[in-house]
């Protein structure tokens, strides 16, 4: 069957994943068993320039020159940069729409806090579900897809995560697989999908020069 939609969520370690590498996996079907109609990636710790190759994009620094980027086969409207509270570094979200032939979906990428000084690191979870929490504030109520590197060294108990699968209820069930040095779960991708649509994601084997794994999703009508 072929995708509706491929998402892709991935931190490329500041710029030292081979993006044009996964790009064409993904867009040759490689990915996800079938070329996908459209394509979605939502990428993080991207490094300038960045060569979208027809694609849309949208890009914001978070620190330096590293930032946050979506590239997608659809238009990118509607951008937004959503700034989270500082905890120890700048984080940030930047979401826009898309609209598919069936319907239309806002897309979010996202980069939380990964640790805040080494004598409160066991309380970056809650630094985390802060983040979550005003980040879902900030998104329209409907149809979605939030992805990124959630940071979540904690596991699936994190108030982030557990905010995050509350809002997203298409979200797969299945057990969560590590995407970080073979051990944690950091990357994810949760959706809201209109009615009947069907999802399944997965994490890619290979990392691409980058110390995180990408997560792929395919989406069917």
């Amino acid at each position: 069957m072929t995708p509706t939609l491929a998402v892709v969520t991935w931190n490329l370690h500041a710029g030292r994943g081979d993006l044009a590498r996964l790009r064409y996996d993904l867009a040759s079907g490689t990915l996800t068993g079938a070329v996908p109609v459209d394509y979605v990636l939502l990428l993080q710790e991207v490094v300038p320039p960045v060569d979208a190759q027809g694609l849309s994009l949208l890009f914001a620094p978070v620190r330096g020159d590293s930032g946050n980027a979506i590239l997608s086969t659809r238009p990118l409207l509607e951008p937004r940069i959503i700034a989270l509270e500082r905890k120890r570094q700048p984080r940030s979200a930047i979401a826009a729409t898309i609209r598919l032939d069936a319907a239309s979906l806002f897309v979010v990428d996202v980069h939380m806090e990964n640790r805040l000084a080494w004598w409160r690191a066991l309380f970056s979870d809650a630094a985390r579900g802060e983040q979550a929490s005003a980040l879902l504030r900030e998104l329209p109520a409907g149809d979605g897809i939030l992805g990124g590197d959630l940071n979540t060294w904690l596991g699936p108990n994190e108030p982030a995560w557990r905010a995050m699968v509350r809002r997203f209820p298409d979200t797969p069930r299945d057990p969560p697989q590590p995407t970080f040095h073979d051990r944690l779960v950091l990357d994810h991708l949760f959706f809201d999908l209109p009615a009947g649509w069907r999802v399944s994601r997965r994490v890619i084997n290979n990392a691409y020069g980058s110390d995180h794994h990408p997560v792929v999703a395919v989406i069917s009508d």
